[in-house]
């Protein structure tokens, strides 16, 4: 009975790096199919998603989805006003264009959001809990616990 208890302790203690959250991750994708899941990392507690339109000097207009963890809501804010310079002044890839000397793309960020469960930044499927994780050994468990009782 006291090697039940200590297998119980493990699963439990070890239990957060199992339920870190997970985010949809993309980067220009122009499907979610082509978005990928990821494990955040230890100080990344949201997942972030936004649309950005890229309109080129030619007048053509494409859209990618870019998606993520952060943070924080704040840090995914300024990096997309870093990054695609929705805030004033120039973006990074647009003085990266300049600097190639290619003619820099505009950029509109679009309907930027962030949430805090698992891959709730796309297609969602059902989450995990420590009590479903919990159950689910007991109930593994249960034939095994009921004969050593008897």
């Amino acid at each position: 009975m006291r090697g039940l208890h200590l297998v119980l302790l493990a699963v439990l203690l070890c239990s957060d790096h199992a339920l870190s959250l997970q985010c949809y991750l993309c980067a220009g994708a122009q499907m979610a199919t082509q978005c990928w899941v990821m494990t955040c990392g230890q100080r990344q507690n949201f997942c972030f998603k936004g649309t950005v339109i890229t309109t080129w000097p030619d007048g053509r207009k494409v859209s990618g989805k870019s998606a993520g963890c952060a943070p924080s809501c704040e840090e995914v804010s300024y990096m997309m006003q870093t990054m695609y310079g929705s805030g004033p002044g120039p973006s990074l890839l647009a003085n990266i264009s300049k600097q190639l000397g290619l003619p820099a793309p505009k950029f509109d960020v679009q309907s930027l959001s962030c949430c805090e469960k698992d891959l709730c930044n796309g297609v969602s499927r059902p989450g995990r809990s420590l009590w479903a994780l919990a159950g689910g050994l007991l109930l593994s468990l249960g034939p095994a616990l009921l004969w050593a009782l008897l």
